[in-house]
């Protein structure tokens, strides 16, 4: 008997429903996450068999298909990935979960936009940059225009959670906001408006720039960083 007569399929199958039934759990990486990620039109499967009915269930209408070097490829899997014109790509799994983990903690970070300050703002915004973490940044903005766009921008590429504008009109800068569809604004211009940031799921708070006390300031600012906002 040959290496061709032999049913590979068939011998993994056997050997998997075998595992599955002494542990009573599918065999897979322990690093396997409960659903694939996919990214820019990859499909990233982490498990240890792949095979053919794992393929089509993962894989989607991508076209490359990332997996851990260790992986067994079964031959059935082998012809559904030539059949489908399906590219393989080798991954590190340490460096995808520490992208991951990067990623996400770039998109929950809020950025500042102050388009007109006061003393006091400034500084409660300096006091906030030494207590707050690296998630927190702020620059400055040339117009009420210039902020409304580059937050809108931003929020809807997933580049920052959110965006704070600093502005003396900031019920101006919250209807600009507001104009889009994936952009959600909120006006906090005191303490009692904060719940109004979870009420709509707020990915731009439009504050005042002046007409504030420092502890006023200080209490928005703790509550959002209280709240996980900041």
């Amino acid at each position: 008997m040959n290496l061709d007569q032999i049913d590979i399929d068939g011998i993994v199958q056997s050997v998997l429903q075998k595992l599955r039934q002494r542990e009573d759990r599918p065999l897979m990486s322990s690093a396997e996450p409960m659903s694939q990620p996919k990214l820019n039109n990859v499909a990233v499967i982490q498990s240890s068999v792949i095979t053919a009915d794992l393929l089509a269930e993962k894989i989607g209408t991508n076209k490359t298909v990332q997996i851990s070097p260790k992986s067994i490829i079964t031959p059935a899997a082998r012809d559904y990935l030539r059949e489908k014109n399906i590219t393989i790509e080798s991954f590190d799994a340490a460096t995808t979960q520490n992208q991951t983990s990067k990623s996400k903690t770039t998109q929950n970070g809020w950025h500042g936009l102050v388009v007109s300050s006061s003393e006091t703002l400034n500084a409660c915004l300096q006091n906030l940059e030494k207590s707050s973490s690296s998630r927190w940044s702020q620059e400055l903005s040339d117009s009420i225009t210039a902020a409304v766009k580059t937050a809108r921008q931003e929020v809807v590429r997933g580049n920052k959670r959110g965006y704070l504008i600093f502005t003396d009109k900031a019920t101006t800068a919250c209807c600009e906001v507001n104009r889009s569809e994936q952009v959600r604004g909120v006006v906090i211009s005191r303490a009692a408006d904060l719940p109004a940031i979870a009420e709509v799921n707020a990915n731009v708070i439009c504050l005042p720039a002046s007409g504030l006390s420092f502890m006023e300031y200080r209490q928005i600012f703790h509550h959002l960083m209280t709240e996980n906002t900041l």
